[in-house]
This record gives structure tokens, C-alpha cells and sequence, in this order.
């Protein structure tokens, strides 16, 4: 049984929860691209920093941002966000949502990957192809996520992985819980043999089972999507997709009031941490200033 750690649930106001339901529902299930594309054009040649620019942190300091392509392909492409100072640093991986389908990008975790490099790790937040993008959806996606941790290997950056963290939300969430149970995949499945293994996972509003996402239609058939079928129909695609058991340590971090992705879904981890919120929504995990976020990096040791 998951441990939850945080407060017990209060009645909420049906009328607004089909409110609010229907405005999260809506935005989550739109083609319409949130923030600049991933890339523009179409890179060539080999994987390689594309640009280089600097920020400032919590601190004042300047925080180094690379955009590095991991692939060929235009959504093959990420930020890699630098802290100060000599390293090696902690990584902290960001994999973001939208049900498996295109429109969406990483963009939608950019708040959280500035806040946690403000917080003295390295931060990896990359876009992937999706349903809908050339070669997105089964085993496409799945590649390019355990393609982009893996790529992490190659980088003369001061990284320290042994010390990786993956944080994702929504279809993020299932994503990252997949990245890092990659161990327990059978040789030649897709993203098996990982070169990068996290001891950490945290699962934000996550699908965690595939086959209950699909039995409830979840998304609007979003798991038929991105697996293409049903269970019974692709039934090694499940196979591969479905997290399995794993040593590293999983939070699940949910909001009761989530009605895009029920909470029911953070109660199958079993054995995983919990951060819960009353009233949280869909989106309140992707806010730095929610106190969703805030608990998960004092859980994490990083405020």
C-alpha cells in the first residue's frame, strides 16, 4: 500500500470539480503546441550541443544552458541546465506529459528544471517523439527517453551519474517510472540495457498501469494510441511499456482534486511515498511555488 504523507482528503465542492475538470481536460487533450517548438528544422549530421546561453540562479550566479540533440530527429533535443561552480554535480532529469501525443513539449517542465538547478544539480529536460511525430509513439517514444538518459554518458559535462533522479509528469510520469525499470526489460526490447540507471523516481499525476488506462479509456484511448491496441491486441507492447519492480526509490506526487489522471492511478505503487495535496489539480505539480513541488524537494534533500 502506498504511504501517503500527506493530509486526508476533505470533501470538495462537486459543481466546481466538473469545473475545473473540463478547462484541465480540455487543455490536456489539445494538438495546440505549448511554447516555441522543441526545434526548428531538421538538424543533420551527428548529436551535438546546438547553443549555448546563460541564466541567472536563486543565488545570482550564472547557470550555463546547453540545447543538446541526442538524435537526428527535430524533437530529439533538450536543456541541459549547468549550476556553478567545478562538480561533479547530482542529476535531476525532467520528462514531461501530454497523454504520449504531439503538441506537447518540454516547455511544460521548464519552471521546475529552473528551480531545481537554482538548487545546486544539473538538470535534463528534453522533448521526445510522440504520437503523431514521424517515428513517435510505440517503440519510438520509448527510444528516444532511454535514448536521452543513456546520452548523458557522452557529455563532457561535470555530471555525477551515480546520482540521477527522473522526475515526470502525466504520461511523463509513466515515462520516467518505465526509464527507470529498464533493468528488468528482456535483451533486445526497446530501451533495455540502460547505460544510466536512477535511484530515484518521482511520479507526478502519473499513468502508472497501462492496462487500467486503457480499460478506462483514459485520455480519450491515449494508451491505444501510443501502444497501438488494446491489450489483447498488442499484448508484448504492454509487456515493454509496463514499469516493472524496481529497487529505486518512487514518490508518487498526486493532487486529489486531479481529474485528467485519477489519483487511483498513484495507489498502485505499491510500496512508493506519497505526496498528496486536498486540492491539488493536474497542473499545480508543475508549479515551483505549489506546496506540492516544495515537499518533493524537501522529500529529494534539495531546499
Amino acid at each position: 500500500m502506498i504511504r501517503d504523507c500527506g493530509p486526508r482528503p476533505i470533501q470538495i465542492f462537486l459543481w466546481s470539480a466538473v469545473s475545473l475538470g473540463l478547462l484541465v481536460l480540455s487543455a490536456c487533450t489539445t494538438t495546440q503546441t505549448l511554447g516555441p517548438p522543441a526545434m526548428s528544422g531538421t538538424p543533420t549530421g551527428s548529436p551535438t550541443v546546438v547553443t549555448s546561453s546563460s541564466t541567472s540562479g536563486l543565488a545570482g550566479e550564472d547557470i550555463r544552458v546547453e540545447r543538446v540533440r541526442y538524435g537526428n530527429s527535430r524533437w530529439q533535443a533538450g536543456n541541459l541546465r549547468i549550476p556553478p561552480g567545478a562538480g561533479p554535480f547530482p542529476v535531476v532529469v525532467f520528462i514531461h506529459g501530454g497523454f504520449w501525443r504531439a503538441g506537447f513539449n518540454e516547455t511544460l517542465m521548464a519552471a521546475l528544471a529552473e528551480d531545481a538547478v537554482g538548487r545546486g544539480v544539473v538538470t535534463w529536460n528534453f522533448d521526445y517523439r510522440a504520437v503523431g511525430h514521424p517515428g513517435g509513439g510505440y517503440p519510438g517514444t520509448l527510444e528516444d527517453v532511454a535514448a536521452a538518459l543513456d546520452h548523458l554518458t557522452g557529455l563532457d559535462e561535470p555530471l555525477d551519474l551515480e546520482d540521477v533522479i527522473v522526475v515526470g509528469h502525466s504520461a511523463g510520469g509513466h515515462l520516467a517510472l518505465w526509464a527507470t525499470s529498464r533493468s528488468g526489460l528482456k535483451p533486445g526490447d526497446p530501451g533495455s540495457d540502460p547505460a544510466v540507471v536512477p535511484h530515484t523516481v518521482v511520479a507526478q499525476a502519473a499513468v502508472v498501469d497501462l492496462y487500467a488506462a486503457a480499460g478506462k479509456n483514459l485520455g480519450g484511448g491515449a494508451v491505444q494510441g501510443f501502444l497501438g491496441g488494446n491489450p489483447d491486441e498488442v499484448p508484448d507492447r504492454y509487456r515493454v511499456a509496463s514499469p516493472s519492480p524496481t529497487n529505486a526509490r518512487v514518490i508518487a506526487v498526486h493532487g486529489r482534486y486531479d481529474l485528467v489522471v485519477p489519483i487511483g492511478q498513484s495507489s498502485r505503487l505499491v510500496g512508493a511515498e506519497g505526496i498528496f495535496d486536498d486540492t491539488g489539480t493536474h497542473f499545480d505539480v508543475l508549479d515551483p511555488a505549489h506546496g506540492l513541488w516544495q515537499r518533493t524537494v524537501e522529500a529529494l534533500g534539495l531546499s
